[in-house]
């Protein structure tokens, strides 16, 4: 699986319908050229009985492993979007706190939504790590805030928040970093791996007509489909099916115009 993630996007979904679809043939074809000398009508009407219903635990297998991806990218694009809130939420109550005296700690917010736009988001497609200056960033946050001293029960009130969103954002933070190392378990990929060899020794005892090898060959191609998009969901963090930062370029955006 890791192997298969880090191919380019053209040639991983070559490889992965290729290999489906030679999975979807050739057992098939073996399986005739043994078993067919001792097979009869009974057997072609039990293997169309057995047939449907690894078919239909087969589709389940991958209907499951498909939305377990889903899953995660969604936890992961939602996880993006409270962390860039925070970063701005913090940023604007730093303002108000007092716009002066907490212009270096701003300062050091849009340091750290720069280098997780430049460097991280790209660092969790590759390896599966956050960025160290990243972190630096989010602790010279962190200490400054604990630091200030409050004049008034406004700025308690503020700095009592922003305590709180600048440790969620360090759990938020460790939750990305999670998402792009789970990965797809490979014990369900190696199920639907055998739900497609299975199904093809199955059909043995239907004859090799073109019509029945094109049959075939579709559900070889079209299980590849699925499980290429499986694949590219696996990363949320890494092309194609990857969470897109929108919100923080809008917020670096918005924190530059501002300063």
């Amino acid at each position: 699986m890791s192997l298969l993630a880090h191919l380019p996007n053209g040639l991983l979904v070559v490889v992965i319908v290729l290999v489906a679809s030679a999975l979807a043939l050739v057992p098939y074809l073996l399986a005739r050229r043994v078993m067919l000398a001792r097979a009869d009508q009974h057997s072609k009407d039990l293997a169309g009985s057995v047939l449907f219903r690894i078919g239909a635990l087969h589709s389940l297998i991958l209907a499951l492993i498909f939305a377990q991806e889903l899953l995660n990218f969604s936890e992961a694009r939602h996880a993006m979007t409270r962390e860039a809130t925070l970063v701005g939420d913090i940023y604007y109550d730093l303002e108000r706190y007092d716009g002066e005296a907490t212009a270096s700690i701003r300062a050091h917010l849009v340091g750290y939504t720069g280098i997780v736009l430049e460097r991280e988001w790209q660092g969790l497609a590759r390896e599966g790590r956050l960025d160290e200056e990243a972190w630096a960033e989010w602790g010279h946050v962190y200490e400054a805030i604990l630091d200030l001293v409050p004049e008034s029960l406004r700025q308690e009130a503020l700095r009592d928040i922003m305590v709180a969103q600048a440790r969620e954002l360090s759990e938020l933070r460790i939750n990305r970093e999670t998402a792009a190392l789970i990965g797809t378990n490979e014990l369900f990929f190696f199920a639907a791996i055998t739900g497609i060899v299975v199904m093809s020794i199955g059909y043995f005892p239907f004859p090799p007509t073109p019509v029945n090898l094109t049959l075939l060959l579709l559900f070889g191609v079209y299980t590849g489909l699925v499980l290429y998009f499986i694949v590219a969901f696996s990363n949320p963090f890494s092309a194609p099916g990857f969470v897109e930062p929108l919100r923080f370029e809008r917020l670096l955006e918005a924190m530059r115009g501002a300063g």
